[in-house]
């Protein structure tokens, strides 16, 4: 087994550490143990456990961590187990891993073993969610206010807020999917893969994720302030279909957009990709430690 932490995660202690350690030497299990301080050290660490002989690679740290760690594990047959130390922790809750140090690790060496879709576009790999546009941009300068006043859901949103206002063009995008072509103009596209993430904001769209489909959504080209306007109304759980935002199901699709050279964000890491961007489901990609008590509608038992 090896664990790989994120030392820089929101909810990271001097003692978390130790009291990993202690976990694994109390149950008598050999654990490898390896402290990562940014998302290069995190994706090299990653590539190597992948291609390592331990059968269970442990992610400690947020959803950006985990989805790292995951990206490198899909498809290789290797076990996922999740120790959420983030500031939101959204995929920890879309597969009910507690927030709780020890209860997660507890899952995490003894869990029932389940295998669960992982998103994909241009070869990178997500869990949950992946943005196009405005809303990476918004992800970078949170980050920024995290470095400058901490970690918390306020400074995000007031971050997110500031984002929204100063930055973002109007993209003209040809949506495909397995069906049909559309032509749209927006600020951004929000594809999703977690359903934790849609009840959140009270989205619709879970029974495309219930079917093995992402929840797409493309909100209208709003002027900032507008954008604010429905940033406010998501939180208040008031946003509607077709007034502010027109929503996809699909496994396999394809956004052609003006201009080519586009923002990107995987699980809140944010790439700079160029269109077209072809998305698709991957069906069971990955395995993955979970409380044997639950199975939610997007997992199947290995």
């Amino acid at each position: 087994m090896i664990v790989i932490l994120n030392r820089g995660a929101g909810r990271h202690q001097d003692e978390t550490e130790s009291q990993i350690e202690k976990f694994f030497r109390s149950r008598g299990l050999g654990a490898r143990m390896l402290v990562a301080r940014d998302g290069g050290e995190i994706a090299r660490l990653a590539a190597d456990a992948a291609r390592s002989d331990a059968q269970v690679i442990v992610a400690a740290g947020g959803d950006g961590t985990i989805d790292g760690i995951a990206a490198a594990l899909a498809d290789t047959g290797k076990i996922l187990g999740v120790i959420p130390l983030g500031t939101f922790n959204l995929l920890a809750r879309r597969l009910n891993i507690p927030v709780d140090l020890e209860a997660a690790l507890e899952i995490a060496v003894s869990g029932r073993i389940a295998a669960i879709n992982v998103g994909e576009v241009n070869g990178r790999v997500f869990l949950s969610r992946s943005s196009i546009g405005l809303y990476p941009l918004a992800l970078r300068h949170r980050e920024e206010m995290f470095r400058r006043f901490g970690r918390s859901r306020l400074i995000a949103l007031l971050s997110g807020a500031t984002a929204l206002m100063r930055w973002g063009n109007i993209m003209t995008i040809s949506l495909t999917t397995e069906e049909e072509g559309y032509l749209f103009t927006s600020r951004f596209i929000f594809v999703c893969n977690n359903p934790a993430e849609l009840e959140y904001f009270n989205l619709p769209g879970r029974q495309c994720i219930e079917a093995d489909k992402f929840a797409v959504y493309v909100p209208r080209p709003l002027s900032p302030p507008g954008i604010v306007r429905l940033g406010f109304r998501m939180l208040g759980r008031r946003a509607r279909e077709s007034r502010d935002f027109e929503t996809f199901c699909a496994r396999d699709l394809s956004f052609e957009i003006k201009p080519p050279m586009v923002p990107v964000s995987l699980d809140g890491e944010v790439e700079i990709m160029h269109s077209p961007l072809h998305y698709r489901l991957r069906l069971g990609a990955l395995r993955i430690r979970l409380p044997r008590a639950t199975q939610s509608r997007d997992q199947s038992d290995k």
